[in-house]
């Protein structure tokens, strides 16, 4: 049996796993995974994003006082082009005004009030004296309102031009308005896509840290087991009295410890030995049966807890032979061999795990 085990941790302990897994899930928790590996390649893309926000922000400065620029400027245009249209409708209501005193004035001419023309009423004179008389008031009366129409007639047409000028410039005015907001809401936008970039790329290098310490803090709490391990197994290639072949009957090694038995990447952590279906398998030493079930791609597998954190695991098993619970002695049947779970043929993936760190099992028993 194999199972994956990082090189930088060969003789990391289970909990450690389990916490990398955590660590390794929570890197993928973005949904854009940085191409980025390293923490200094994580932090030189935090910088450059940084770099880049910065020339944002600044632009965006700029965009900002450019917009309240050009609001201000429509602001005025608006109110001058209102102001215009008020004159423009002041002059208007003057020649209005103007025409109708010389249409009354021209009324009051009349003899007889009623509708005939001033032509008519000049004709109509009772005298020459009276008709020069007419003629005379009526002639001042035209020149005099007649000029003030006129006058009044071109300032209209004055404010006219002047309300059209000024409602051009609030179109334009308003235009530059628009282009300005929409130029700041484009650099908005993009600061704001960098500025959620940056908070991505600094949680990843958060979590880069967090598992590169924790990597650490696994390493050093390896060596330490390991160490305690080789403390209480003692020198190298040395046997341990109270343990026996977990197939008695003989088997030969099929596949070695660690890196000896690595095969397509995966790190070893136990010894396999091959034998025929249904070959009995005992108990390497006294113990506590505590597990007793599928492994797994371990298949069906019994768990032997020995004591001072020794732990010995058989998996691969045609079926087992022992219950939770269950004391058990040096040699005594556990189970058969088989092939199941991930099993290329019949034989037994034999494990000893020290306060769940793998170690040889070649340091308890000869095989």
């Amino acid at each position: 049996m194999r199972q994956v085990y990082d090189k930088r941790i060969l003789r990391a302990v289970l909990c450690f796993a389990l916490c990398a897994s955590v660590v390794v899930a929570g890197l993928f928790v973005s949904a854009q995974v940085a191409h980025a590996e390293t923490i200094s390649e994580k932090q030189a893309e935090a910088d450059e994003l940084m770099a880049s926000i910065d020339s944002l922000q600044t632009m965006l400065n700029d965009a900002n006082a450019e917009y309240d620029r050009a609001t201000l400027e429509h602001e005025r245009a608006s109110e001058a082009a209102d102001s215009a249209a008020i004159c423009l409708k002041e002059a208007n209501l003057r020649v209005d005004g103007l025409q109708e005193q010389l249409a009354l004035c021209a009324a009051s001419m009349y003899k007889s009030g009623g509708t005939a023309s001033m032509l008519e009423v000049l004709i109509g004179a009772s005298s020459f004296e009276e008709f020069v008389a007419l003629w005379d008031s009526f002639e001042r009366i035209t020149e005099q309102e007649a000029g003030l129409i006129q006058e009044s007639k071109e300032a209209c047409a004055l404010a006219e031009a002047a309300e059209k000028e000024l409602a051009e410039q609030e179109a334009k005015a308003e235009e530059e308005a628009e282009n300005a907001k929409a130029a700041r809401d484009e650099i908005a936008a993009a600061k704001d896509e960098l500025d959620e970039e940056l908070e991505r790329v600094n949680e990843d290098i958060v979590m880069l840290r967090a598992k590169e310490e924790s990597e650490r803090l696994a390493a050093d709490e390896a060596m330490r087991r390991a160490q305690e391990a080789e403390d209480i197994i003692g020198s190298g290639g040395a046997t341990i009295t109270g343990w026996t072949h977990p197939i008695p009957s003989g088997a030969s090694v099929t596949n070695e410890f660690g890196w000896a038995g690595a095969w397509d990447g995966e790190y070893h952590n136990g010894i396999d030995l091959g034998a025929s279906e249904g070959t009995p398998i005992v108990a390497a030493t006294a113990g506590t049966v505590s597990y007793v079930g599928d492994y797994g791609s371990g298949g069906k597998a019994v768990k032997v807890n020995h004591g001072n954190g020794i732990v010995t695991i058989y998996m691969h098993m045609s079926s087992q032979a022992a219950s939770v619970g269950q004391q058990v002695s040096a040699g005594d049947v556990i189970g058969y061999v088989g092939s199941t779970g991930y099993s290329t043929g019949p034989h037994l993936h034999f494990q000893i795990e020290m306060n769940g760190t793998p170690v040889n099992p070649r340091h308890f028993i000869r095989f």
